[in-house]
């Protein structure tokens, strides 16, 4: 290999030019350590470990390689320090005195806070020696950029305070800005912690906390962008809650979020107590500018024109990225075996041992980049491009259940809640037209839930980061980074009684502009003057009478529900529970579906749903309730992903093989689907649109009763392409079809088989 030829190490490219540039960057004075190399090669490749950190042990492996073969020449490593690490140093002097402190923060004498400018400030060793003698972290120094103050007055020097960096990953804080990866890494710098906090242990002064927080609050993002030249918007704390209770946070509107997982900065080798996580926004607009990021260009796609395309599989992985070109096109590969044979079973999709052994190897490989969000991705950035050629996208969201009881030797299970056996929970965000045709997948996650564990357990005490209803707010941050790649494109987030979660409706305040949320409320929530959710809405006059068509539930049969409908915009208390005590109320409109009659025996319709939308009139109240019976069609999906394509019938050796080979049957449960509504929306679409000659040749024979090899002749086919799609199925296009699924025999090629391949249902 010759010195201008491009070098792969570790999985990256290294080139003539980057490879010079890092032996310019090498060899400045002083010389650069071998984190600031690593730094600079990550910057330069964009490499990132999954958690979105700079994957510097990886870049650092990979420049020691580079210096072996002699491609690249590293500085010297300097001799590792000897002696104690860096600690807080204090002065030796006792503590300034104090002179007669009043028990009352309103009889303190020129109360103030003194910025120490740094080491060489007079009162630099006063904060040193404060901290040390009566903090808790004792001399344990702050790192990185910081600011330090005391809190002085007439009476003497009464505590200190300290600032430093945010925590690089928090998920309560996370989940409650809303970050996504991206956005986290742009804005961390702007958001601040609140390392120290100190008020002498002799000082007995009501409120002198509260009041030394207060004064902080007006100064500090100031004094911070003076020195750094980063305006904060956001600032963080935490609290030892088995020492404190941080009600001199809450006095100075600080809100709580969540609580720490004990690790620290130092990971396990550092403190294990668990700790509350309090915010406080330094902008009314915190949340919002902390979210933003460059949104990546994105090209409309019309649905038609995906679900035409001859080569769909190869253009919905287009940019599937597993780490090597072979992985790719083998997943490419078995979604073109799924899709052709979606009812048998994983083995029985393809056609000889050799494909079917590239695809198990695919499944059981050991690389970390083959996963089920990985294998999703291209697919979700496909139903982006569709979401951008529509005017109004409805994004429903729900979880199931996977059940794999059988599977006694596979590793990663959980239980399923009452004695339902094992198995795995997913949750998945859907995309869907107006009309009920789904665009795509536009998030999922999946797990197994603790052994031994339950959800319901102190639930109300508990941050909402401990919880599994996580998932319906962890959602939709990636609708919201959706949102913001098609400002032209309104989206409505959709939830049944399960995301009647006041931590979403408050993270729906701080979302794009055109993304909104359309929530049926399960709780009967207290309103701002004292009223209740239901006794508000039953006082409101009734706006409309319309019928509502409900599909079989519960064994009851489909029916016409006579429904009356009310709305009105209302203001929502935060509950008083946990974290949620100090959280603000919040606006929405409700629009209350209440059958007054029911048959009887049957449960009467009764819906409340909630929506940041406003409603002005009837026609906006009643396009908000059929939107809520679109939500219905992620549980096709689940009947389409289960009974059509048996994922509940795999057989693999962990949850993680289960996974990556569940996120190919997803998308083939989208298309699927999509062509059984695209069927009954548009019956007079021309089967050549969306069709195969093979797949017509196929329903001809069927058609004709005969074995589904028989070749017809070419002007049947020619009559069978120009039919309508609802018509050249004939009977296969039923609007009441079921998902069927035929022979697991590998290679078995029946009417059942293609049928379901092609959305119908065969008689």
């Amino acid at each position: 290999m010759g010195m201008l030829d491009t070098i792969t190490v570790c999985g990256r490219d290294f080139t003539p030019e980057l490879l010079t540039h890092l032996q310019q960057f090498a060899q400045q004075q002083p010389p650069p350590s071998g984190n600031r190399m690593a730094h600079e090669a990550c910057s330069a490749l964009a490499w990132f470990s999954p958690d979105g950190r700079p994957a510097l042990s990886s870049a650092k492996v990979a420049l020691r390689k580079l210096h072996r073969r002699g491609r690249l020449t590293l500085p010297a490593c300097k001799s590792p320090q000897r002696g104690r690490p860096h600690r807080l140093r204090a002065s030796g002097q006792p503590l300034p005195p104090l002179k007669a402190v009043p028990a009352r923060v309103d009889q303190v004498r020129h109360l103030h806070l003194h910025l120490i400018s740094g080491d060489q400030d007079p009162l630099h060793g006063v904060w040193n020696d404060l901290i040390v003698a009566q903090h808790p972290c004792g001399d344990a120094p702050l790192v990185g950029r910081q600011l330090r103050y005391l809190i002085g007055s007439d009476h003497g020097w009464l505590g200190a305070l300290g600032f430093g960096p945010a925590a690089f990953v928090l998920n309560c804080r996370d989940v409650w800005i809303g970050w996504s990866t991206p956005a986290r890494l742009g804005h961390l710098p702007e958001v601040v912690g609140l390392s120290r906090v100190l008020i002498r242990q002799e000082v007995r002064c009501c409120n002198l906390l509260s009041r030394g927080l207060s004064l902080v609050l007006d100064r500090v993002a100031e004094d911070w962008y003076l020195r750094y030249g980063i305006k904060p918007l956001l600032l963080e704390t935490y609290v030892d809650r088995a020492r404190y209770t941080g009600q001199s946070l809450a006095a100075s509107n600080w809100v709580r979020v969540g609580c720490s997982t004990g690790r620290g900065r130092l990971g396990q080798k550092g403190s294990q107590s668990i700790k509350d996580v309090w915010l406080y926004p330094l902008d009314p607009k915190a949340r919002v500018r902390l979210q933003a990021e460059a949104a990546r260009p994105l090209t409309p796609c019309p649905l038609d024109q995906s679900l035409t395309q001859a080569d769909w599989c190869a253009r919905e992985l287009q940019t599937l990225d597993l780490g090597d070109r072979r992985r790719n096109e083998r997943a490419q590969a078995m979604l073109q075996a799924r899709w052709e044979q979606p009812q048998a079973s994983f083995l029985g999709s393809f056609s000889s041992w050799a494909p079917a052994k590239g695809a198990y190897g695919l499944i059981e490989h050991p690389s970390a980049d083959i996963s089920l969000s990985s294998l999703l991705a291209p697919h979700a950035e496909q139903t982006q491009r569709r979401m951008a050629a529509e005017p109004v996208v409805l994004l429903p969201e729900d979880t199931t259940t996977l059940n794999y009881t059988g599977l006694r030797q596979t590793s990663g299970l959980g239980p399923l809640g009452e004695q339902k056996g094992q198995g795995l929970w997913l949750h998945s965000l859907l995309v869907f037209r107006p009309d009920g045709i789904p665009l795509g997948v536009l998030d999922t996650q999946c797990w197994a839930r603790p052994q031994g564990e339950s959800d319901t357990d102190q639930r109300n005490a508990q941050a909402l980061a401990e919880k599994e209803s996580l998932r319906w707010v962890e959602s939709f941050p990636k609708a919201a980074a959706a949102g913001r790649r098609m400002p032209q494109t309104q989206l409505v987030v959709i939830t049944d009684r399960e995301g009647d979660l006041y931590e979403l409706h408050d993270a729906a305040q701080q979302a794009p502009a055109n993304l909104h949320v359309l929530i049926r409320a399960q709780h009967d929530r207290l309103l701002v003057g004292g009223q209740k959710l239901w006794a508000f809405m039953a006082s409101q006059a009734v706006g409309l009478r319309r019928s509502v068509s409900l599909p079989r539930a519960h064994g009851q049969p489909a029916r016409q529900a006579q429904v009356e409908v009310r709305w009105a915009p209302v203001r929502i208390q935060a509950p008083a529970v946990g974290c949620k005590k100090s959280w603000p109320p919040l606006t929405f409109w409700a629009v209350w579906v209440h059958e007054p009659h029911a048959p009887a025996g049957i449960e009467p319709l009764d819906w409340m749903l909630l929506t940041d939308l406003p409603i002005k009139n009837a026609e906006a109240a009643w396009e908000k309730v059929q939107w809520y019976c679109k939500r219905w069609g992620i549980e096709e999906w689940h009947r389409a992903i289960k009974t059509g394509c048996g994922v509940e019938h795999r057989e693999f050796k962990t949850a993680g093989h289960l996974q990556r080979a569940l996120a190919i049957d997803l998308i083939v449960a989208w298309r699927v689907l999509a062509l059984v509504k695209l069927g009954r929306q548009l019956p007079q679409l021309p089967a050549r649109v969306l069709y195969s000659e093979d797949e017509l040749k196929v329903l001809l024979a069927a058609s004709s009763k005969k074995n589904a090899c028989h070749q017809p002749a070419d002007p049947a086919i020619e009559r069978w392409r120009s039919q309508p799609l609802g018509g050249a199925a004939g009977r296969f296009c039923r609007p009441q079809s079921r998902w069927r699924t035929g022979s697991r025999k590998r290679g078995y090629r029946s009417t059942e088989t293609i049928g379901f391949n092609l959305g119908l249902e065969t008689v």
